[in-house]
């Protein structure tokens, strides 16, 4: 059931309040962008899952199963290098320059949600130590 104009102006309304009021909290409810996906890579990808292929096919002609495994494996790294994508190495650019420690490399991308999420944990666990009568 679609809106009437009356209920859209107060949604793009409050919409707005929410962008004025918490910009943090409205990004994080935003759509997200899917990732482009870059066709150099899946091109480099679909190649490496032909040859893996041709070569599993001369692995099960002659007795090798090595080679057979070897191909396998090949097939299977083609086709996560072509489904994955480079996001990780333009994200990991842009947060490692505004954050001084830099930790490890997963935890990277989502490092600016999850600092602020973890910072306002330990802030309320320190107002709860300090309120706490036991101590």
């Amino acid at each position: 059931m679609p809106l009437s104009e009356h209920e859209q102006r107060m949604l793009d309304e409050m919409e707005r309040q929410l962008f004025a009021d918490d910009p943090r909290l409205a990004r994080a409810f935003a759509p997200k962008t899917p990732p482009r996906r870059n066709g150099r890579r899946i091109l480099i990808g679909l190649g490496a899952v032909v040859v893996g292929l041709m070569v599993l096919v001369l692995a099960v002609s002659l007795p090798a199963i090595w080679l057979g495994v070897i191909a396998f494996i090949g097939m299977l790294a083609g086709a996560v290098y072509a489904i994955t994508g480079s996001g990780s190495s333009s994200e990991g650019k842009g947060t490692a320059g505004g954050e001084g420690g830099g930790g490890s490399g997963p935890a990277a991308p989502g490092g600016d949600d999850g600092g602020t999420f973890m910072r306002k944990m330990e802030e309320r666990w320190e107002k709860r130590a300090g309120d706490d009568p036991r101590s």
